[in-house]
């Protein structure tokens, strides 16, 4: 029998004898027998490391002490309600929303017609809310190609009065008006190659064609939107171009130019982190021959909408769309067949453009016989719109939702600018007398137009 079963015995003894003594007989040995089993240490009770108040005041702390967790858990709560409430409503002020529709906005300028002749006009694309932003004409001028900012708030457009010419800003109800270049005197309303606008897509400068001479070779130059700094060359001497296009990044600008005259091609720039303000970039020929000088170019170069290549046409004789990536490899033919004029839908899964379909209407007194296409980004699917909708000079441009395009009708003598369905299944929305067109790229409000006097009777 081991030590331990005969403790148990003389304690179960002890227990059961109904006769137990105050202090029995064998006490002295179960106590000497319980010196030899193993006890807890001491010190593995915790009540006798903390003061008798602590363990007596526990339970009635508790409560507070959970309360106090569940308060700071609650604050942690809604402070982070609150972070995630300002950060989307930053994140929905940077979003701005893409005009939807016939809800969106264009500018353009008058060429009578019953309106102001030589004036810039807002408009809803489905011919409503009509506004009169400009009064050239009242000063024996004109006012044309009108490009939106893009943040949408402000227009850029060019001007014609006291013999020269002028390049403005004015925001999007016509007030603050900006003058931000200026040529010589002595102009003609034709010397210029100012009618073609790029802005920067941080909004802070903008690209424009000049001649510095008239008649002249064009050159690019840019400006400080806000007028604070005088317009500086963007290209280094011995280049020069029309149609500057910024990537979306804004890290390169594309354009048709020559260098040291002859035929023109394709260039691109890179902008550098010094920004396109400073003027004097290098520029590299990535693309084909286009077969005329700048002065003679009608159709402006267009990036995808995710800045890895460039669409461009090839002449308007041998009528070709060319594709190229931003560092000149790559190059493919998207469209033949008198195809000119390319623009990328927002998604970058289309490509509108024209296409000459009887180039002897040139001498039956339309200048300019083209139809609006729309085919896939590939190169397959090609479909052509309303076909009486003749495409002259102007891109069609297409909505920023996708859903419309613009493009220069020509009718009845005139220049007419058509808000054309992207599908072709609505009939295309005509601003009589109208030319230069250009979309809202983004939902901004439009301030009160100012007033201004009836346009004069022709």
């Amino acid at each position: 029998m081991t030590h331990h079963d005969d403790l148990d015995q003389l304690l179960s003894a002890w227990i059961d004898d109904p006769y137990t003594q105050p202090a029995p007989l064998y006490l002295g040995e179960v106590l000497e027998r319980t010196r030899w089993t193993r006890q807890r240490p001491a010190w593995a009770n915790l009540e006798r490391w903390l003061p008798m108040a602590d363990k007596v005041l526990q339970p009635t702390a508790a409560r507070p002490l959970r309360l106090a967790w569940l308060l700071l858990i609650a604050l942690l709560v809604v402070a982070l309600l609150a972070a995630g409430a300002i950060l989307g409503s930053r994140l929905l002020t940077s979003t701005p929303a893409i005009p939807q529709g016939g809800a969106a906005v264009i500018a353009f300028a008058s060429d009578g017609g019953g309106l102001s002749q030589g004036d810039i006009y807002t408009a809803r694309a489905d011919g409503t809310d009509l506004r009169q932003l400009t009064s050239a004409s009242t000063a024996s001028g004109v006012d044309q190609a009108p490009a939106w900012s893009p943040d949408g708030m402000r227009i850029v457009f060019r001007s014609y009065h006291e013999s020269k010419d002028w390049v403005e800003v004015i925001d999007a109800g016509g007030g603050n008006r900006t003058t931000l270049w200026t040529s010589g005197a002595g102009r003609d309303v034709y010397c210029s190659e100012s009618n073609d606008f790029a802005w920067s897509p941080d909004g802070q400068t903008v690209a424009f064609a000049a001649n510095e001479a008239c008649p002249g070779p064009p050159d690019l130059f840019v400006v400080p939107a806000d007028g604070s700094a005088q317009a500086r060359r963007l290209l280094a001497p011995g280049t020069n171009g029309v149609f500057p296009r910024f990537s979306a990044d804004g890290r390169r600008i594309a354009f048709l130019g020559a260098e040291g005259g002859g035929a023109s091609g394709l260039y691109v720039a890179e902008v550098g982190s010094t920004g396109a303000g400073v003027g004097g970039l290098q520029a590299r020929r990535i693309g084909p021959d286009l077969e005329n000088s700048p002065a003679e170019m009608w159709f402006p170069p267009q990036w995808s909408p995710d800045g890895t290549e460039l669409a461009v046409a090839v002449g308007f004789e041998s009528g070709e769309i060319v594709v190229v990536k931003a560092d000149g490899s790559g190059q493919r033919v998207l469209a033949t067949d008198q195809a000119l004029n390319p623009t990328w839908s927002p998604d970058g899964k289309r490509v509108a453009f024209h296409r000459v379909v009887d180039p002897s209407e040139y001498f039956n007194e339309r200048p300019c016989t083209m139809r609006v296409w729309v085919m896939n980004a590939d190169g397959s699917g090609e479909r052509r719109l309303d076909p009486l909708v003749d495409g002259c000079v102007l891109p069609p441009i297409w909505s920023p939702d996708g859903t419309r395009l613009l493009s220069l009708v020509i009718a009845d003598g005139g220049f007419h600018v058509g808000v054309l369905s992207a599908d072709g299944d609505d009939p295309p929305v005509v601003f009589r007398q109208s030319y230069g067109a250009s979309w809202q790229p983004v939902a901004a409000p439009l301030p009160p137009a100012p007033s201004f006097p009836a346009a004069p009777t022709p």
